[in-house]
């Protein structure tokens, strides 16, 4: 079997998986209303099955982690996608909203599986022409659910009620469970469990250090400011949810076009320079917005050109320094992406609460561009001199 071949027979199932993670959240927000009406709650409540879900996907993270070396990838994604089954139908049958509360939370730790699994089994089972497409294939998923879940959600609910949702979902999980597990290895290739797999081991490579802090720091910023959009938007321009539904149409096209080029870039210019390349863009483009805010109202064409830059340096720079920060030994490799997972998701609600305050007046755009711009100048600095990276892991026959 060919390199390319044996490529797209591990990346595609791992892409699926990760989509059918994440439409736990993204397919489903569409029907919080509904499930406030259908049960009869209060909104404080209804959003609680968002909250609870969010909290199990990112405490499960060290969880997935552990138990990666123990059970080995195949037997986690057994479990995980399973446990998303299970947990989905139960939320289709929940009687009462205590009840749907505790499933979704499980459902969260159910989706953890394979944001920990999916990327540690391209990164040590794919040779290194094809890790970084690999990677930057999972990040299109990850970039087309949240703009496509919605609205197919949505759609979903013309026929069906909210429970109809969760049926979808463990649909969706049982069918890609077969083709899952048929690809991924019962062990990671070159696994030494000898090797000093402990979090303070990892944390002792200070070139994993850096890589993952200026990832987690960039999508920090990314999640910052998407989450930041409404408000900009309808507070300081007066838009409505159509500028932010273009607004995520032209980011998700953006780095679809950078992703589908990244592969070839670092391949070509190396990932130190592919890196710095995007992190340069981002901080530029950052800096311009800032720069036309502080200057009087920020145009949307100016929003939306700011946007398309990140988005599109983001697909080129992300893979890149994902998979170099996964360049540890197999035996690190699942502890050290449930870290750099956990690190992205609190940058992005740190970020998130910290800028929360400032958004309410016509000025908020100075505050968010200024708390985006901190978090890339520091992603940039952390790269700007490329840390050295150790030879890739064995490689899976």
């Amino acid at each position: 079997m060919s390199s390319s071949s044996a490529s797209i027979r591990t990346i595609l199932p791992l892409a699926f998986v990760t989509g059918v993670s994440m439409a736990a959240m993204d397919l489903y927000l569409p029907a919080v209303p509904a499930l406030q009406t259908g049960m009869g709650i209060s909104i404080s409540l209804a959003q609680a099955t968002v909250a609870v879900y969010l909290a199990g996907l990112a405490g499960a993270q060290l969880l997935w982690g552990e138990l990666l070396n123990r059970l080995g990838p195949r037997r986690c994604m057994e479990i995980g996608l399973a446990l998303l089954a299970l947990t989905s139908l139960g939320c289709a049958l929940a009687p009462g909203i205590e009840m749907l509360l505790v499933l979704r939370l499980l459902q969260g730790v159910a989706a953890a599986a394979a944001t920990v699994v999916a990327p540690t089994v391209v990164r040590a089972t794919l040779a290194d022409a094809d890790v970084v497409r690999g990677i930057a294939a999972i990040s299109m998923v990850e970039a087309i659910v949240p703009a496509a879940g919605p609205v197919l959600g949505a759609l979903l609910l013309t026929v069906t009620d909210w429970r109809g949702t969760f049926w979808v979902l463990a649909a969706l999980s049982l069918l890609v469970l077969p083709w899952v597990v048929k690809i991924a290895p019962r062990q990671l290739p070159g696994l030494n469990l000898a090797h000093d797999a402990s979090y303070v081991g990892i944390l002792r490579n200070r070139s994993y250090v850096r890589l993952a802090l200026s990832h987690a720091l960039c999508i920090g910023a990314l999640l910052t400011f998407l989450s930041s959009a409404p408000q900009l938007l309808q507070h300081t321009l007066g838009l409505g949810t159509s500028a932010f539904a273009l607004l995520q149409v032209l980011g998700v096209g953006s780095f679809m076009l950078g992703a589908s080029q990244s592969g070839r870039l670092a391949q070509r210019l190396g990932h130190a320079r592919v890196v710095r390349l995007g992190s340069t863009v981002q901080v530029v483009a950052c800096t311009l917005a800032l720069a036309g805010a502080a200057v009087g109202p920020l145009p949307y064409a100016a929003v939306a050109a700011y946007w398309m830059c990140f988005c599109g340096a983001l697909a080129i720079r992300g893979p890149a320094t994902f998979v170099d920060a996964l360049a540890v030994p197999p035996a690190q490799m699942g502890r050290a992406t449930a870290l750099l997972v956990l690190a992205l998701l609190a940058a992005g609600a740190l970020g998130t609460q910290l800028v929360a305050p400032f958004l309410g007046g016509e000025g908020s755009a100075v505050p968010l561009f200024c708390g985006v711009l901190a978090q890339l100048l520091a992603s940039a600095a952390l790269v700007w001199r490329y840390p050295a990276v150790q030879a890739t892991p064995t490689v899976a026959a």
